[in-house]
């Protein structure tokens, strides 16, 4: 019955910046943030039962680190999994900017409680994440406010669906702390995830944002509240920006880890 009562006063908040989705779904919400939080606590007693050799010689921050990298992993596939499932959803293709789901939305509304928890601790680590990571979490999070209220939900899709790639980041980094960066397995792994990133996190995402901008440009929104639209149409070309930067990075990775000799002679050479 409290809970019933605080309703009214977050539909009073959000419907009249048209973002009625908080109202409707600020419980699964909180929900899901409060579960990212347990888990992480969960997971330093879980990585000792499961994983006692690799985790038990970790540092207190290299610890800290595996657990963040097996919640984010937990969360990527998640995400990978329900946006496969929408992927050729025939309402939300036909119609991008007006057609929405139901349970689509409550998918979505589960992710939204990871992103506040990973911008959370994007300020609280700003140091370690720098304004990239900020920008990047500051619009995900606002982006899915905006879809969970039957804005432009298609475009959840094609900027959801990088996650697929993170597994693969996020199984590099637990491989890494457990010491098999030098394995066959870590380095097939590394090019899964690059082919992923390249094709989804950079070339999916780009067209469709590419094909939003137009859309927005010539003001084909259909209901949508417009600077939602306009709003979306800059978060595309922002995270397209944001991948390219971080591509460069990701080379250079890729480079030392197929050729790890390179590194070995270059610091013997200075």
């Amino acid at each position: 019955m409290m809970l019933d009562s605080i309703d009214p006063w977050v539909h009073a908040a959000f419907d009249p910046l048209h973002l009625s989705g908080v109202g409707a779904y600020w419980r699964v919400i909180s929900a899901s943030l409060l579960g990212h939080i347990v888990l992480l606590r969960l997971l330093p007693l879980a990585s000792k039962l499961l994983f006692p050799n690799a985790y038990g010689r970790l540092s207190t921050t290299d610890k800290h680190a595996w657990c963040v990298s097996l919640t984010t992993l937990v969360h990527s596939i998640y995400d990978s999994f329900f946006i496969l499932a929408f992927i050729n959803h025939p309402v939300l293709n036909d119609n991008k900017m007006d057609g929405f789901n139901q349970n689509f939305e409550y998918y979505l509304a589960v992710a939204m409680g990871y992103y506040m928890w990973d911008l959370s601790t994007c300020i609280i680590n700003f140091a370690d994440y720098g304004y990239m990571y900020l920008i990047h979490g500051s619009l995900g999070v606002f982006g899915l406010l905006i879809v969970i209220s039957r804005h432009l939900q298609f475009y959840a899709i094609p900027y959801l669906l990088p996650e697929l790639s993170s597994v693969f980041l996020h199984i590099r980094h637990l491989l890494k702390f457990a010491g098999y960066s030098n394995t066959l397995l870590y380095k097939v792994n590394f090019l899964i995830f690059l082919v992923a990133y390249v094709g989804i996190r950079i070339g999916f995402e780009a067209y469709h944002s590419a094909r939003l901008v137009i859309d927005v440009y010539h003001k084909r929104t259909g209901h949508a509240f417009y600077p939602y639209a306009v709003f979306y149409a800059i978060l595309g070309i922002t995270l397209t920006t944001l991948n390219v930067i971080w591509l460069r990075q990701i080379l250079k990775a890729a480079y030392y880890t197929l050729y790890p000799t390179t590194k070995k002679n270059k610091a013997k050479t200075n």
